[in-house]
């Protein structure tokens, strides 16, 4: 699989935080710093073209309770003129809020999303857009109260735009390097599998050149929860070169990190620096967190709040139909294991929901017959397969899939159990409708800087990318045309999309024998409650169990 596409890219959500163009708080103090923003989609100015820094005022339209949607005439031009613009998201498309609070006089608009947890989307234009002339973005909801309750007490005062001052270096996700995994069961984590180089690159943003680098990589441990957090790692270097405004420094790599914490999360914390004092320095810190668990892989970094795949952005191929999104997992210690659930977060487009719309999710064994690392059809064997349409009252536009993997030739038993000589495992979730649909992905695990540092030192293989996406399927199995496969041209974005392990099943007796250690489950079956009934016939200090619902799946 060697193929680079543009032409089939589709961002549903156009989001920004790119070290020069920026939306970037001065005052009051307890809001200063920059913010991820909804870029306007080919309307109005770009934050490339401009900057902007003024006071910022919400709208008034006189509509009552909803004035600050600005889907009226803006009646309080006198407050509005030469400020920028603060609006809610609702009631009209986001090109009239935007014309109309330019034409009461507005430098600029935000727009704030109006569901909390959502972040933020790309805008469209809707009919009016091509009339505005000044630059739009969007902030999430989180970003909205907190600038609103802050003006109660006084002025915010923000800059929009590409601003750039004259010493100003920086790293964001695609500087950095980051941990083969965003998740990895701890039975798979070794030295082979699973060692992070730490390292980083910066970018000089400024309009001096930057000389005399500093990289420092800080590993953090910590319980899943997050508490107890203590150092174990702490390397830091210096790149003895300079570097011209708009360009990019070489990679500063360090010492091999292997975790030996046990599960928990791990995040690395990148610092880039210059000899010149920074005047910028909200890109200066990056970090990225990766979780050692007990049966979870992720490609993309994990959300420990909704324990799933972690996702920032949705990803699919313009014009809509049938499509995969795959991600690759490898098993160096699969014996005894098979993979037992398969989760990832999908979206349709606006003005839509998942109703009735039907995904397909499959197991794809690799053995790299000549093992050169490149997969070819033929060492390819479908092992996997779940299905799952959504309810046809399902009334929203993302949703979830947690869904139970059956064995590919019987489609009745558990599986499929990982096989030892395997070289790895895709993991698919393909979309079969008629309309379109997104998966979700992590852009803040991104894999650009691993990408190439394996492709530098010459130990890239195909499952070292962060996603796969097929679109062409083969007419008598099924399955995808992993020659046709591709990524988006310079998207390394992590798959959002998790498989849980589960050890393969077996009863008390095949374990530590009846004599030992009985257990009764009742009721059986069950709809909401279990209750279990431990017998131990010996001593013993501690005992460890799962429950397997009747198709195979790991409930506990």
């Amino acid at each position: 699989m060697k193929n680079f596409t543009t032409t089939i890219l589709f961002f549903f959500l156009a989001i920004g935080m790119a070290s020069a163009q920026l939306v970037y708080v001065n005052s009051p103090a307890d809001l200063v710093g920059n913010y991820t923003y909804g870029a306007a989609n080919g309307w109005g100015t770009p934050l490339t073209d401009t900057v902007i820094t003024a006071d910022a005022v919400f709208v008034d339209d006189g509509s009552g309770e909803t004035a600050t949607q600005a889907c009226m005439e803006v009646i309080n031009g006198a407050e509005v003129e030469g400020k920028i613009a603060l609006i809610d998201r609702g009631g009209c498309e986001f090109g009239l809020k935007a014309l109309n609070a330019e034409n009461a006089g507005a430098i600029g608009v935000i727009i704030f999303n109006n569901v909390p947890q959502d972040g933020v989307i790309g805008l469209l234009p809707g009919a009016n857009g091509a009339s505005v002339t000044i630059p739009v973005v969007m902030l999430d909801y989180e970003a909205g109260q907190a600038i609103r309750t802050a003006l109660e007490s006084g002025p915010v005062n923000i800059t929009m735009g590409n601003l750039v001052l004259p010493n100003d270096v920086g790293a964001t996700a695609t500087n950095i390097l980051v941990a083969p995994y965003g998740a990895v069961p701890i039975d798979q984590v070794t030295a082979e599998n699973f060692t992070f180089v730490p390292g980083a690159n910066m970018v000089n943003n400024g309009s001096n050149a930057a000389s005399n680098l500093n990289i420092s990589a800080t590993i953090e441990y910590a319980e899943l929860d997050g508490s107890n957090p203590t150092e174990v790692y702490n390397e830091s270097g210096m790149l003895a070169e300079t570097i011209d405004p708009d360009s990019t420094s070489s990679l500063l790599t360090f010492e091999d990190f292997t975790p030996a914490n046990g599960i928990g999360r791990y995040t690395t914390i990148y610092e880039v620096s210059s000899d010149s004092i920074d005047q910028l320095e909200f890109d200066n810190t990056f970090t990225s967190t990766f979780a050692i668990t007990d049966s979870i892989y992720c490609k993309g970094g994990w959300d420990f709040a909704t324990n799933r795949p972690n996702v920032t952005i949705y990803y699919s191929p313009s014009g809509g139909g049938v499509f995969e999104m795959m991600a690759p997992f490898v098993f160096p210690n699969g014996s005894g294991l098979r993979i037992d659930t398969i989760m990832c977060d999908v979206l349709t487009p606006a003005e839509t929901t998942l109703a009735g719309e039907p995904f397909e999710a499959y197991v794809y064994e690799w053995v790299d017959a000549d093992e050169n690392g490149s997969v070819v059809n033929e060492e390819i064997t479908t092992v996997g397969v779940s299905t799952f349409a959504f309810p046809d009252t399902f009334p929203d536009r993302a949703g979830t899939l947690t869904l139970p993997i059956l064995d590919f030739s019987t489609f009745g038993e558990p599986g499929p159990v990982v096989n030892p000589d395997a070289t790895a495992y895709f993991v698919g979730v393909r979309y079969t409708g008629e309309g379109q649909a997104f998966i979700g992905v992590d852009e803040d695990f991104n894999y650009q800087q691993y990408y190439d540092f394996k492709l530098a030192n010459g130990t890239f293989t195909d499952v070292d990318l962060p996603y796969w996406i097929s679109n062409s399927f083969d007419a008598s199995t099924n399955a995808p045309d992993f020659l046709a496969n591709f990524i988006f041209q310079d998207v390394f974005a992590g798959a959002g999309i998790a498989i849980k392990t589960a050890p393969i099943a077996s009863s008390t007796e095949d374990v530590v024998g009846a004599e030992t250690f009985e257990m009764d489950i009742f009721p059986n079956p069950t709809a909401e409650k279990l209750t279990t009934n431990l017998t131990f016939k010996e001593s013993t200090s501690f005992v460890e169990y799962n429950i397997t619902s009747a198709n195979g799946q790991v409930l506990l």
